[in-house]
Formats: C-alpha cells, structure tokens, sequence
C-alpha cells in the first residue's frame, strides 16, 4: 500500500483536483491523507464530502511544509510514501511503474501546465554551486549541460533516469524505512529547501535518490503559492541554515557575500524586483 500525503492550505480546488487524479492510480493501492494547515475555505468540509475514506489532520495554524508532511508520515500505515503537493497531478500509471522500480526515494519528470518540462532535480548546496546560481552561471547555454548546479537547468539532463542529489517535494515516493531511519523533514524550515536537506541526511544514510523519466506529472508551479518572493527568500534562507547547519562558520560568512553580490546584481537587472531581493539581503537566519 501506498499512503499518499497531500498538505492543504486555502487550495481547495486543486486540492480536490489532486485527489481526484490520484485517486484514479491503476495498480496500487492508497492510503489518502491530507493535512490540512488551517485553511479558510472550507477544504476539509468539501474533502470529505467528496472523499470517505480519507484521513484528515487539521492543523490549528500553518505548520509549514515539513512540519504538516511529518504529521502525515507518522500515521502513514503503507510501506511506501507518495509526498503530493495540492497542485500536482499525478497520471494512472505514475506510482505503478515508480514502485516496480523499487527505488529508495524517487522523483518522476514534472511538466508544466502547458507540457513543457519543469526542473525537478540537482545538487547539494555548497559555496561553489550557490555563486554558480546567484552569478547566473548555471544557466548558460553548453555550460548548463555539464555543471553540477543546485538546480540542474538543461532539459537533456531529463532524459535519463539516474541517482540524483535530490528531487523536489512536489512529487517524492520513499519507502517508509527511509523515513524511519532518518526522521523526516527538519521542522526548523518552514518552507523551501526542506527536502534538500532532508535528502541530504537520506544519503548520508546509506539511500538512493533517483529521477526517472519513465513516468510523468503535471505540476504547476507557485499555483499553491502564486508570490514568488517567499519562494526566493525561502530558498536564501534555507541556505543559510544549511551552512550554519554543516559547515564551518567562516562559510557561512562566505555564503552571505555571494548572495549580497548576487541579489545586488538582480536588483540592477530586474528593478520591479528589487524589494523582495533586498528583503532576502537582510532576511535573518533560522535559529
């Protein structure tokens, strides 16, 4: 059995949409759960109107990402773990063909809403591969294909599965072993970048983390969360907390250089961006 865990909050149409979809896997059976991170629109009324056999956490106040998905895996009763954001919409055959891969943690290819691939995977953080991003370097053309980026953005870097670093959280199947050797997400992230880290300690644990591209779903993107300045800001300060996390602290002096440099240099390219870039200059570190 898989127990798909699907974290809610104010999307209740595309939470419906993403159960439905799911709903209709061919071959496997579910667990359905949902968290439901203090929603106002009336999404747990209207989920088990349409859904009986569902389980629903409702969460008092907005728990965050990691926080709710933990919830979720405590109670998670399969051997197998689908993490399924609320706009991700998987297709009949996706969990089928990733289980008979028998994978440890496994990502499958994301398109967008219009069918063109979405970057789903890459590599650990590190002082490199953040100035690669933040300069801009891990996206031009010829290089992108090669450079071991944070995200990976060239698409000829879909085409075959292989061991990843990491895969977004939008789509993660995990067996429940992995999640009870290595505790899940660490609730200190609130959103963004938990799963990074999370698959980092996975790895350090002796699992793989695979992208396979052999089945797909649709994922659209910031359709849960339309701003993108928490997503940018996020991200910063996610990797703020990794580096004071694992690394020594002459680095994380480094790292907050290279990101100063960085949404500077964004700031004079994309001026209608300039206060959520100065907003993640000065966004205080996780405790």
């Amino acid at each position: 059995m898989v127990s798909v865990i699907i974290v809610s909050y104010n999307t209740i149409e595309l939470t419906l949409k993403c159960l439905e979809r799911v709903s209709a896997s061919k071959g496997v059976d579910l667990e359905l759960i949902v968290i439901d991170n203090a929603s106002v629109d009336e999404s747990v009324k209207e989920i088990r109107k349409r859904f009986k056999n569902i389980k629903i956490i409702e969460n008092k106040k907005n728990s965050g990402f990691g926080r709710a998905n933990n919830q979720g895996m405590k109670i998670a009763q399969g051997e197998q773990i689908l993490l399924l954001n609320s706009d991700c919409f998987v297709e009949p055959d996706t969990i089928r063909e990733l289980l008979n891969k028998n994978y440890d943690v496994a990502g499958c290819k994301l398109l967008n809403e219009d069918g063109s691939l979405q970057q789903s995977h890459g590599y650990f953080p590190n002082l490199r591969r953040i100035k690669f991003l933040m300069l801009f370097i891990d996206n031009l053309p010829l290089i992108r294909d090669y450079i071991d980026s944070i995200h990976v953005r060239s698409e000829k870097r879909y085409v075959k599965a292989q061991k990843v670093d990491w895969v977004t959280g939008a789509f993660m199947l995990l067996k429940k072993e992995v999640f009870e050797k290595t505790g899940g997400f660490d609730e200190n992230y609130f959103m963004y970048g938990e799963e990074i880290e999370w698959q980092y300690r996975i790895a350090k644990a002796g699992f793989r983390v695979n992208y396979d591209p052999a089945v797909s779903a649709t994922h659209l993107a910031g359709a849960s969360s339309p701003d993108r300045a928490p997503a940018v800001i996020g991200e910063i300060e996610g990797w703020k907390y990794w580096f004071k996390k694992y690394y020594p602290g002459w680095q994380e002096t480094a790292l907050r250089i290279i990101v100063l440099v960085g949404c500077i240099l964004r700031v004079f390219l994309k001026p209608e961006s300039a206060n959520f870039y100065k907003s993640a200059i000065f966004a205080r570190s996780r405790k």
